[in-house]
């Protein structure tokens, strides 16, 4: 499936000449009539060499905790976004924007990747504690005898039917 290309290529070629001559954001984004967000994000695909579409591929990369923790803490040091973005080889400024928030909200442990998928129910009888056991047995055996108890009811409205 080919990926929605809102721009010409001959926009980014445009976009990269001005970049290599020392243009910023808003030069460019003015001189060619695209959104400064745009131009931002092409920016940092420069840097990256894949603005044409010729570096690295973007898509759903991993990365490390190492890296995580080392591109945040190069960010809250003072370094510009776009300039860590490059250096790391991170493709979005969404990322590093979330990697930011979770590093602020717990600190280092908030870059740890969490595991995927649902989490395993505890159906296991040994994963269980005695407590636990005792009352689920405790809860079953209360049902059966609710049950047995209906169905002796039933058994004798059926008997009273019959004669």
């Amino acid at each position: 499936m080919d990926k929605r290309v809102k721009h010409q290529t001959e926009t980014r070629i445009a976009a990269e000449r001005l970049f290599d001559a020392g243009f910023g954001v808003s030069y460019i984004a003015t001189n060619l009539s695209i959104s400064r967000y745009t131009i931002r994000d092409w920016q940092t695909s420069y840097r990256q060499g894949r603005l044409l579409g010729l570096g690295a591929m973007s898509g759903n990369n991993r990365y490390s905790h190492t890296l995580k923790v080392a591109a945040v803490e190069k960010f809250l040091a003072g370094k510009a976004k776009a300039d860590v973005l490059a250096e790391f080889g991170i493709t979005s400024r969404a990322v590093l924007n979330n990697w930011v928030a979770a590093y602020r909200a717990d600190g280092v442990l908030g870059l740890v990747d969490k595991p995927k998928g649902r989490k395993p129910r505890g159906k296991d009888p040994s994963s269980q504690s005695l407590e636990e056991r005792i009352y689920h047995l405790e809860m079953e055996n209360a049902v059966l005898k609710k049950f047995h108890a209906l169905m002796d009811e039933q058994k004798a409205l059926n008997k009273k039917r019959g004669q």
